[in-house]
């Protein structure tokens, strides 16, 4: 973790301009207080990026965005992945450039969609995709317009909480190494159906109690074992892997 953050430190120091890259459905959870602290600190220019819009509410979008601008922060939201809003990204960071060409720092917790933006900035893949969290590995400089350079911070920000949901929702649990994704599972089930109680219904089918969910779930995608008993484990593990792809819908508001 704390070679993490000297890394961190050290590409925000090389750059103009740094973007804080949030989960659309949850921007709180998903904030770094640490690195808006230290674009300040550091006198650099942050823009906050709200990215996988397509899964958020619009009245909650524009909600954020005036939260953050009323806390003085420059905010856009987009999905990056179908391409909703980008341009909005380059007129912010083109704004907000102190000179040319200028440099932008991505940041931000794991399955974000760091890299989905910098391939979009760049106009072609340049950058690897993946919902594993922390497969950004290594620093890549990426020149995307004559007057933009890109750098992809290396591992991305790893500072575990100790609350399930957050480290759930912060993409800080791989639910494939995780020995048991179960309790994790039921963190972010309980999340999701408290914002959107139609949740489970519209990804999986089920209606039924946030208690019986793996189980309904584990009947519903063939998740069973040999003896035909539901394999709750990798229910969970299932229902962690769909928060990562974006087939988990809900929005929060400030």
């Amino acid at each position: 973790m704390r070679e993490t953050w000297r890394l961190v430190r050290r590409v925000m120091e090389s750059g103009d301009v740094t973007l804080e890259v949030l989960d659309a459905r949850d921007p709180q959870a998903t904030r770094v207080g640490e690195v808006e602290k230290l674009a300040e600190k550091l006198g650099k220019q942050l823009l906050v990026v709200l990215n996988k819009a397509d899964l958020a509410e619009r009245e909650n979008l524009e909600m954020w965005r005036n939260y953050f601008r009323q806390m003085g922060r420059e905010v856009v939201y987009i999905s990056a992945k179908y391409r909703l809003g980008t341009t909005r990204l380059f007129a912010a960071i083109r704004t907000l450039t102190p000179r040319i060409p200028t440099k932008v720092v991505v940041v931000g917790y794991p399955n974000v969609g760091k890299s989905t933006i910098i391939n979009y900035l760049r106009g072609r893949h340049v950058a690897s995709t993946s919902p594993k969290p922390g497969w950004t590995r290594g620093e890549q400089l990426v020149k995307a317009k004559t007057w933009l350079e890109v750098i992809d911070t290396p591992g991305v920000v790893k500072t575990p909480s100790g609350d399930l949901e957050l480290d759930v929702i912060r993409g800080l649990v791989d639910p494939d190494t995780i020995t048991d994704p179960v309790p994790y599972a039921y963190a972010l089930l309980k999340r999701v159906v408290r914002y959107n109680p139609k949740a489970l219904r519209e990804a999986y089918g089920v209606d039924c109690s946030v208690e019986n969910a793996l189980e309904e779930i584990g009947k519903a995608r063939g998740r069973l074992t040999k003896g035909g008993k539901v394999n709750v484990e990798e229910a969970a593990r299932s229902v962690l892997r769909d928060w990562a792809l974006g087939k988990l819908k809900y929005s929060t508001k400030p």
